[in-house]
């Protein structure tokens, strides 16, 4: 089982509301037991990934590394710190977090992440 399914849902959902739908959303499970979101926008060359132990990262052709917001950002933020990357602004902070973060929270917590 995935745990962070409906988070990646979420996120993509939401993505599709702000008119910034990823071109490509993976839902993944590492062979070391990591849970992965993957958010791909191929043409403009940005990509979003969300690592249950480290959060979210970006790669843009204008910046990449980490994202300062929450580890479980609220869909809105992600979908926010999109538009800027994919308009040639660097993202900017937020600790907004998810609505279902302490679910997810708990079922990472369970699985030693």
């Amino acid at each position: 089982m995935m745990p962070h399914l409906p988070y990646v849902d979420s996120v993509a959902a939401e993505l599709t509301l702000a008119a910034v739908p990823a071109e490509v959303v993976r839902a993944e499970e590492t062979e070391h037991g990591d849970l992965v979101g993957l958010f791909e926008w191929p043409e403009d060359r940005v990509t979003l990934r969300w690592h249950s132990a480290d959060g979210w990262r970006h790669e843009a052709p204008h910046c990449g590394g980490p994202l300062f917001i929450d580890h479980i950002a609220a869909p809105d933020v992600v979908a926010n710190t999109v538009r800027l990357l994919l308009d040639g602004h660097p993202p900017y902070r937020s600790y907004a977090r998810w609505t279902g973060a302490a679910t997810l929270d708990r079922a990472l917590a369970d699985r030693g992440c």
